[in-house]
């Protein structure tokens, strides 16, 4: 039995300051840092088949994530993620080659849902053509084999909004928006309305992560907050995802939900200390609430 399957982006970075090109993007992210962790896991994608793809699985393959499961296409290809840092370790994201906004219910491995305890989504609003017709499917069949399903999210590029995609939030266990990116997508901007509003469609739980101020766990009749970690900001590239893999990871090991915020805000505020999405050394045994 393995532990986590990691659905989403997995792309190629490229930073502006001639970093040698490393493997990212959320799937690919949570992967690697659940397997620091301590955790399986595996990374299920969409590649094209050319030497960018090769290079991500041999990258995933050398950090222990397990590669089944990622698909390749000839007609794709392969995502550049060309990363520019400000200086105050912000990034933004040129984006070149589209395979993972073509992912497809073809390209899901349905027999690899036995094999798991998780399954992550790595954004809402990234995996275009699954949410379109697809995705419903897989997060029923998951529940039907008795995972657990988590799901951060990423900017609403294709305008669906909260009713575009509400027929998949009372399937996720754990929504764990950016409060950033959900902002904009809900009716109120303070954040206990704002998870009011999404526990309202469905949600059993919502993580709303707040970058330095951060996070919080909403229930239907409870909460618990973390206050955020301090760090020197050197790039944030990857600080959700590593957030989210904290929070999994603690979850699994049958943390409490505040147990589980205070490693997740731990692992952000490490992970933007250091450059790349996943270079963090992080180690299970460090976190404040070791995973025993």
């Amino acid at each position: 039995m393995s532990d986590v399957l990691c659905l989403g982006s997995c792309v190629l970075d490229l930073y502006a300051q001639d970093r040698k090109p490393t493997v990212g993007g959320d799937a690919a992210n949570q992967a690697i840092l659940l397997t620091k962790l301590g955790l399986s896991a595996a990374c299920c994608a969409l590649l094209g088949q050319d030497e960018e793809a090769d290079l991500i699985r041999s990258q995933l393959k050398a950090q222990g994530v397990d590669i089944r499961w990622l698909s390749q296409r000839p007609d794709q290809i392969t995502t550049h993620s060309f990363i520019q840092l400000d200086e105050n370790g912000e990034r933004q994201f040129t984006v070149t080659g589209e395979a993972h906004r073509h992912f497809t219910l073809a390209d899901f491995p349905f027999r690899a849902l036995p094999v798991f305890k998780i399954l992550s989504l790595g954004s809402l609003f990234t995996l275009h053509e699954l949410e379109t017709s697809g995705l419903l499917s897989i997060f029923q069949q998951a529940h039907a084999h008795g995972l657990t399903i988590y799901s951060d999210t990423t900017r609403d590029r294709h305008h669906k909004g909260l009713a575009g995609v509400a027929h998949l939030l009372p399937l996720i266990d754990v929504f764990m928006p950016s409060f950033e990116e959900i902002r904009p997508l809900c009716s109120r901007s303070q954040p206990d309305e704002m998870a009011e509003e999404l526990l309202r469609y469905g949600c059993p739980t919502v993580v709303l992560k707040m970058g330095a101020a951060g996070a919080a766990v909403y229930q239907e009749t409870q909460k618990w907050s973390c206050d955020g970690y301090p760090a020197k900001v050197i790039d944030t590239t990857g600080a959700g995802d590593s957030f989210c893999a904290g929070f999994i990871a603690s979850r699994a090991a049958g943390l409490s939900f505040p147990q589980a915020l205070d490693n997740g805000c731990w692992c952000g505020a490490q992970t933007i200390q250091w450059i790349g999405a996943n270079t963090v050394p992080l180690n299970k045994s460090t976190l404040p609430w070791p995973l025993i």
